[in-house]
């Protein structure tokens, strides 16, 4: 009986021989001494693909490898391997310890691959020793429980008939005798999960009253009744059925990305930049209406259908695409509820802060806030008898960033212009996490490819240029080569009211777009048109002055009375007004135009001029804001630790294990610093360090005023520096800490 379809009979045995057994296995020792023997190198790439381990920073190998063996920290290892490599993790758990590469190598048919596994679970620590000895930690048989690789329960002791039943001939001749489809039923449990739940099961029926494959599988032995409705397979019997290898021999291979059509890369990235540039003009017309006109925030938190359909109109698009619009803006800090006493759903100040950047810059934090965000906008809408409603609580999946770092990842694998079919998408993914929910992965992956086409990720169904530099940032995915930097979190400025766009997303768009216009054409119909995509600073005067009417491939701007005479209350002058129009417009004031601006003037009396530059971060008066700022995001979860975070922690863990390590300490104290000044020392060493300065080479010391009052001088190699908290090795104590500025007396920097 072959793995598969059970027809070809091959001999083989529950239990090999103790004349022909392998050599005993060598005793690999402890997880704690196999940590202690590797050198930086390989401890640097475990804790970037374990980063869990260094949050807190252990104190010493022992606690480390405490950690490291715990039930949830080998699960999320588990959490983020293939099949294959999973399926032999969940093999290695049913071998007796230790093990040897040999052992492995008999039961999965000596496939070629068995090596390359071995090497990335020990490295992982998930299994130590050498290929003559291994030996794996002992939370792994609970976290592959209840059924590792699919396998059932042992029976022997309980049933020592399966002895003679558990063989390759015996099981043949079984079958061969049995009602028709009960080949079909062994095959059904074989690769897991082991056990069938029957409504209808006769546990008394023998081998001649069985009335199908179930209950004379059962008859004979083959099957265990496990519950009064429930029959499971033996792992005696199982073994026996999968040799040669105790895992399909297909789950080694990765899955190939079938390709449905090929573009010209040339079309793919035209398409996707004006896919970029029209998301981002919508975005601003959303937000635009929404700061005249919010609408109500739900009990719930989420946006009402009746105000998700207006936005559609408002963006003469359809409601999936109005929906991710909102959810993007939400996740970007562009869009907030508002406070307590009126809840509406708001632009922030940090919107005013964004629509001032260039085009490329804007399209930039929105794709970020894309990889990012936790809430997947294609789940709006109504689901058998529940609807989800946008901004809501329902659509936040946290699976959705890693999700979309390997949908771009697959892509990206694909020579340059061929378009996936979404099915092979799925199944790479599916074989790639194979521990998550398939369903979920199935609509993840389905509402990545959507939404990347929309906000111009993809050009014609195919990844375009934007998709590759998005799926570099690799924010889900530890690897050594992780942008660490941008995976912490995105930088909002001081004040807190705008992220920083990441200047790699912002090169890949800027090509792809059009030439940004500075001039406009000024018609007697009081509107001004600029054919294309506006300059930025085009485009924040009129939007003092005038009110725009449409985005697109035109951008239409109306004159009124109340947009001009809101510019004017805001310091603009007729003579400012008419300088910016004569300087911009390719073709002359219009007399309308000119009437109204001095008719206006006439009416409002004298306007004090104001000779300070226009804060373009304001809104107009008619415009309300929430007031919510954006802050720093969080690093995903699984995102690597920066580099002078692994440096130190390497160096602390070190440090732990040397009782003969003497403490730095400082020669002299260093003078009493002004607050600022530590903050500013702070913010400078940090920088030199995120900048490529050696490990250890950038130091700092201070005196600092423990909880009860007490001071000391230290000698810290500063790691990260936020919110107020300074986090670094400490030489004196040969260990990391975090010290709050406000108990810093004094600091200088220095080098050792």
């Amino acid at each position: 009986m072959s793995p598969k379809t059970a027809a070809q009979p091959k001999a083989s045995k529950v239990k090999p021989d103790k004349k022909t057994s392998s050599p005993v296995a060598q005793d690999p020792g402890t997880l704690v001494d196999a940590l202690r023997q590797r050198d930086d190198h390989s401890m640097r790439l475990m804790l970037i693909q374990r980063p869990d381990l260094v949050h807190p920073v252990p104190t010493d190998m022992a606690k480390l490898a405490a950690r490291a063996a715990t039930n949830s920290s080998v699960t999320r290892v588990l959490d983020r391997l293939d099949a294959w490599t999973v399926g032999v993790a969940e093999i290695i758990s049913v071998l007796n310890e230790p093990f040897t590469k040999n052992d492995l190598e008999k039961v999965l048919n000596h496939n070629e691959k068995i090596g390359v596994v071995l090497e990335k679970l020990r490295l992982l620590a998930i299994i130590w020793g050498t290929d003559d000895g291994m030996r794996f930690v002992p939370v792994l048989k609970e976290v592959v429980a209840p059924h590792p690789a699919g396998f059932g329960p042992c029976f022997l002791d309980e049933r020592p008939d399966l002895a003679a039943i558990a063989n390759f001939e015996r099981i043949e001749e079984i079958i061969k005798k049995g009602p028709k489809g009960t080949d079909e039923v062994l095959n059904e449990l074989l690769w897991g999960p082991p056990v069938i739940t029957l409504s209808k099961l006769n546990r008394d029926a023998g081998i001649t009253s069985a009335k199908n494959g179930h209950e004379y599988l059962m008859a004979h032995g083959i099957l265990v009744a496990t519950a009064r409705d429930a029959l499971t397979l033996p792992r005696e019997i199982a073994l026996v059925l999968r040799t040669p290898s105790y895992l399909p021999e297909e789950l080694s291979n990765n899955k190939d990305i079938k390709t449905k059509a090929q573009r010209d890369p040339i079309q793919v990235d035209r398409a996707a930049g004006a896919a970029g540039l029209q998301f981002v003009q919508l975005v601003e017309e959303l937000l635009d209406n929404w700061g005249e006109t919010p609408p109500a925030v739900l009990r719930n938190g989420g946006l009402a259908q009746r105000d998700l359909t207006i936005a559609a109109k408002i963006c003469n698009e359809d409601e999936n695409i109005a929906a991710l619009l909102s959810e993007i803006a939400f996740s970007a800090g562009l869009l907030a509820a508002g406070d307590d006493k009126e809840q509406v759903w708001l632009p922030t100040p940090a919107f005013d802060v964004w629509r001032t950047k260039s085009v490329e810059e804007r399209w930039a934090i929105l794709a970020e806030a894309w990889l990012t965000t936790t809430r997947v906008a294609s789940l709006v809408g109504k689901v058998g008898e529940i609807r989800i409603n946008a901004l809501s609580p329902e659509v936040d999946k946290s699976l959705a960033p890693e999700i979309r770092s390997l949908v771009l990842d697959a892509m990206a694998a694909l020579e340059p212009g061929f378009e996936p079919d979404q099915n092979a998408i799925v199944e790479y993914v599916t074989w790639l996490r194979p521990r998550k929910n398939k369903e979920e992965i199935e609509t993840l992956v389905k509402a990545t490819l959507g939404e990347a086409n929309t906000i111009g990720i993809r050009g014609l169904g195919v990844l375009a240029t934007t998709g590759r530099a998005l799926g570099e940032m690799r924010y889900t995915m530890p690897s050594p080569e992780a942008r660490t930097a941008a995976a912490r979190a995105a930088v909002a400025d001081p004040k807190g009211y705008a992220v920083k766009p990441d200047q790699m997303l912002v090169s890949a768009i800027a090509p792809l777009l059009p030439d940004a216009i500075a001039t406009f054409v000024l018609q007697a119909d009081l509107t001004a048109v600029i054919p294309g995509p506006p300059a930025a600073e085009v485009a924040s005067e009129l939007r003092h002055m005038a009110y725009q009417e449409s985005r697109g491939a035109a951008q239409v701007y109306r004159f009124t009375e109340s947009s001009l005479q809101r510019a004017m209350e805001r310091g603009y002058t007729a003579e400012k007004i008419l300088e910016f129009l004569n300087k911009y417009t390719t073709t002359e004031v219009p007399q309308p135009l000119e009437y109204l601006i001095n008719d206006l003037v006439r009416k409002l009396g004298d306007i004090k001029p104001i000779d300070e530059p226009i804060d373009e971060t304001i809104p107009a008066p008619n415009e309300r804001r929430s007031p919510a700022r954006v802050r720093p995001r969080p690093a995903p979860e699984g995102a690597p630790p920066d580099a002078a975070l692994l440096d130190a922690a390497i160096k602390a863990l070190r440090a732990g294990e040397d009782p003969k390590a003497k403490p730095v300490t400082p020669s002299a104290a260093p003078n009493k610093t002004p607050a600022s000044e530590i903050a500013t020392l702070c913010k400078e060493v940090v920088a030199q360090v995120i900048s490529g300065s050696k490990p250890g080479d950038v130091c700092i010391t201070i005196t600092y005023v423990d909880t009860h009052g007490m001071s000391s001088n230290r000698i810290v190699e500063p790691i990260r520096f936020e919110g107020g908290l300074l986090t670094g090795f400490d030489l004196t104590e040969s260990r990391i800490r975090d010290y709050a500025i406000s108990r810093i007396a004094g600091a200088e920097k220095g080098k050792k």
